[in-house]
């Protein structure tokens, strides 16, 4: 009851669910939450990593018109958020030894797929959970000795992922550099780390 004697009424009760609710952390490489009602449905409920080169730490892998990028880190862009699905690494290994694994992205739903050849732009392709694709399956080396590796095909580890002329004497990272795979020339631009976003 309020002071004039009528009955104070009761605020409605809240009915945000984790598909209404979202959270996401202004700080760099952290996420407490996602936007789960944007994500893709076969990867809405996955947790969800960051993929970032050496060569421009602040910048992440995602999707720009139908093409791999990247673009200055933005947690709450759900494009640069991807799974990492190991469901098929025990049947699927590389030259030595390491499980594969694939990179759905957690907004498209799509795989980052091999490129047609060497020095050509990776690809996206719809993802099938339960088809086993080895033109997406890929593999991480041995830490490089800085805490970093390469990512490369699974079925040839000769193909490492590189940021387009993301070295210092061809330009370096920007927003927009494309995704390719190129032979190891040991740049910082094919040293890769793939973390967590609750890190």
């Amino acid at each position: 009851m309020n002071r004039h004697g009528h009955q104070t009424p009761t605020p409605a009760a809240s009915h945000h669910t984790s598909t209404t609710t979202h959270h996401t952390s202004s700080t760099p490489g952290h996420h407490t939450g996602t936007t789960t009602h944007q994500a893709h449905p076969l990867v809405a409920n996955k947790p969800s990593v960051r993929v970032y080169t050496k060569a421009k730490t602040d910048y992440s892998l995602t999707i720009h018109d139908g093409e791999v990028i990247l673009a200055p880190s933005s947690p709450a862009d759900l494009r640069q958020h991807w799974v990492k699905d190991e469901k098929f690494g025990h049947k699927v290994k590389d030259a030595e030894g390491f499980p594969s694994f694939a990179l759905i992205n957690m907004k498209t739903g799509e795989a980052l797929k091999h490129a047609t050849k060497a020095t050509h732009p990776v690809q996206l392709v719809s993802y099938n959970p339960d088809h086993l694709d080895e033109s997406i399956m890929w593999t991480e080396s041995n830490d490089l000795g800085d805490n970093y590796k390469t990512i490369r095909k699974a079925n040839n580890i000769e193909l490492n992922i590189d940021a387009l002329n993301g070295d210092p004497q061809h330009g370096g990272v920007h927003e927009g550099t494309k995704i390719v795979l190129w032979e190891w020339k040991k740049g910082e631009n094919q040293h890769w780390r793939i973390a967590p976003y609750c890190e």
